[in-house]
């Protein structure tokens, strides 16, 4: 019987199947080099601007756009750090035992702006990390890079929150 049908033109095509990463075209995002910080943060630090957008890039590796840096792109993000505190606790006994309880908390927007309708939404996160040093007799600093400081972690966690809801 399939024969016959055949035969008349019955042709029965199977849908092919799509090939990850070939077949499917995923909508470009561009980072934008700027910034916003609110002016009641007070950073003017570039160094930790230029972290923002680099932890910014490093998790929307994870999603379904595919970062350029044409201008053409389909989407632009951008950042918005609406806060930062780092309220200290810290004490000293006879200036050989120190010991600092720091907790930094962010709170930041990350703004997806789609280029060709012009429309944009926003993704609120915060992120928080606490640490605790204490040293006998040895003077506390931290030295550390930018992505692996105590702002860089509230950062990370920051964006990973806000990224959680993106469509």
């Amino acid at each position: 019987m399939i024969l016959l049908m055949m035969g008349f033109g019955y042709t029965q095509s199977l849908p092919q199947p799509a090939v990850v990463g070939k077949d499917v075209d995923f909508p470009t995002l561009r980072i934008s080099q700027f910034v916003k910080v609110d002016e009641s943060v007070g950073i003017a630090d570039d160094r930790v601007t230029l972290g923002i957008r680099q932890l910014l890039e490093e998790e929307l590796q994870n999603t379904r756009y595919r970062l350029t840096e044409d201008d053409n792109a389909d989407y632009t993000a951008n950042v918005e750090v609406l806060y930062i505190g780092k309220p200290n606790e810290a004490f000293s006994i006879a200036g050989l035992f120190n010991r600092r309880n720091q907790s930094t908390e962010v709170r930041l927007l990350v703004n997806l702006v789609q280029n060709r309708e012009g429309t944009q939404k926003s993704y609120r996160g915060t992120g928080s990390t606490t640490t605790q040093v204490s040293a006998a007799g040895l003077q506390i600093q931290e030295d550390v890079e930018f992505g692996k400081s105590e702002l860089g972690g509230s950062l990370r966690k920051a964006i990973v929150d806000a990224l959680q809801n993106i469509e």
